[in-house]
């Protein structure tokens, strides 16, 4: 357990380690499920199959966005009250999760199950691939409130000081996703469906467990069914803190049916799959970016309650130096061997390995930059400045890459596709840069004053 006097004098360093390691393997783990069964339907049902969960992932994109949100706005609000020392605060902030969580569960399952195939309608897509993300929704619906349960409890557990158990917890999930995918797709042959089922099982397992935490005898933030409460004032400032996660996460699914949308224009079902592909390659670094920017939120949010500016800043700082070292490691990763990361999802569809690999060399252009930005939007959200932090994800997307998204390929066709994330990247990079440079500075003259006080 990180204790909060430990949040308050130990070195930024052996922080950074402590908390960001284990929020990489556990975003990581979490991740890799997905990528788990784009693998296993690849290999077991084939490119129509990985067509199918691609259309579907906008729609599975707005549940986890949902659950970021309430995480991710819980989490920061917890960490502010800690750094505090306003403990009673932050535990009232966790009783209202868990009937929160439920209760939006109940809405995300009927509205799913009722307007899923409405949405999937939306795309010219074949009948078979239709079908296909329909099968696959059908059971993400039915199991949404472990999704829910699941994302909504992970940086909680890490802001009550325990980021080991959250990673190993995820690991575990992981590992069972892995050994019944198998089973159900490639030996059952029950295809996506088999797939959506084994992804939905070790979710479930991943909820209990995180749920169980907060019941122990062990956790600093612990709760009981006597003091759950759904109280509208808390669960209002919830939903606002975590609203800049929220479009960050909504924006990926907007994005999605976006390029669905276009790509079917431009091209074909073959180049919704080379989407899909390369969504999944890039999605580990972009997780991360992520975990990164996760790990360093309750150091970040805890400091900046304490007063403690000078360490923030430090912090900050660590985080945005470790981003642009991993981006440009994925940089030469992808550019130089993109032919292995594509043959890896299809090793047998030459046509799909060729349409990947060209898309693949122009996508990776954004992995330098992406990581800067994402840490800083998590930044303005960890110290409750919502609306920098929505700036930096709504801006990115309806500023930048959904105008360019849809201009780009009337000049250069398919190809305008490609470009329109990086040029879309590189535009908010610069744009936050001049944000970061500001407040670094006024980090250093409220660290002066405090100091002066």
């Amino acid at each position: 357990m990180v204790t909060e006097e430990q949040l308050r004098s130990e070195s930024i360093w052996k922080l950074f380690q402590r908390f960001v390691f284990p929020a990489i393997v556990g975003i990581l783990v979490a991740g890799v499920q997905t990528i788990i069964d784009g693998y296993f339907i690849g290999n077991g049902v084939g490119s129509q199959g990985l067509a199918g969960v691609t259309l579907a992932f906008p729609v599975v994109m707005c549940i986890v966005a949902l659950g970021v949100m309430m995480g991710m706005g819980s989490s920061s609000l917890v960490a502010l009250e800690l750094g505090r020392s306003n403990r009673y605060k932050a535990g009232k902030i966790v009783a209202n999760v868990f009937p929160l969580v439920f209760v939006v569960a109940v809405v995300v399952t009927i509205a799913g199950l009722a307007f899923g195939d409405s949405l999937l309608s939306l795309f010219a897509a074949p009948a078979v691939v239709q079908d296909m993300a329909h099968d696959y929704l059908y059971a993400i619906f039915i199991g949404s409130v472990f999704f829910l349960l699941t994302i909504t409890l992970d940086p909680l557990v890490r802001n009550d000081g325990y980021p080991m158990v959250s990673m190993n917890i995820m690991v575990i999930s992981v590992l069972i996703n892995l050994v019944l995918d198998y089973v159900f797709v490639m030996r059952m042959d029950m295809g996506v469906t088999g797939a959506a089922i084994a992804t939905v099982i070790a979710f479930a397992v991943s909820a209990v467990r995180l749920t169980l935490h907060f019941f122990s005898s062990k956790a600093g933030l612990r709760i009981s069914f006597s003091n759950m409460m759904f109280e509208l004032q808390t669960v209002k400032r919830i939903m606002e803190a975590g609203l800049p996660s929220f479009a960050m996460q909504i924006s990926v699914s907007i994005l999605s049916f976006a390029h669905n949308f276009v790509l079917l224009q431009y091209g074909s079902d073959a180049d919704v799959s080379a989407y899909g592909i390369m969504g999944y390659s890039f999605s580990i670094f972009y997780m991360l970016f992520e975990g990164i920017a996760l790990g360093v939120q309750p150091i970040i949010g805890f400091n900046y309650g304490a007063g403690l500016y000078s360490r923030v800043r430090s912090t900050l700082k660590l985080a945005i130096a470790t981003c642009v070292a991993v981006g440009a490691l994925g940089f030469v990763l992808f550019f130089l061997f993109p032919e292995k990361v594509v043959q890896f999802f299809t090793p047998d569809d030459p046509f799909l390995l060729e349409v990947t690999v060209g898309g693949m060399r122009i996508f990776v252009l954004s992995l330098v930059v992406q990581g800067v930005v994402v840490v800083n939007a998590t930044y303005f959200q960890s110290i409750n400045r919502v609306r920098s932090a929505l700036f930096i994800h709504m801006g990115k997307i309806f500023i930048f890459l959904l105008p360019l998204l849809f201009t780009l390929p009337l000049v250069f066709g398919l190809k305008g596709i490609w470009f329109a994330t990086p040029a879309a990247d590189y535009l908010m990079f610069f744009i936050v840069m001049i944000m970061l440079a500001e407040e670094l500075k006024e980090l250093q003259d409220e660290n002066k004053a405090c100091d002066y006080n």
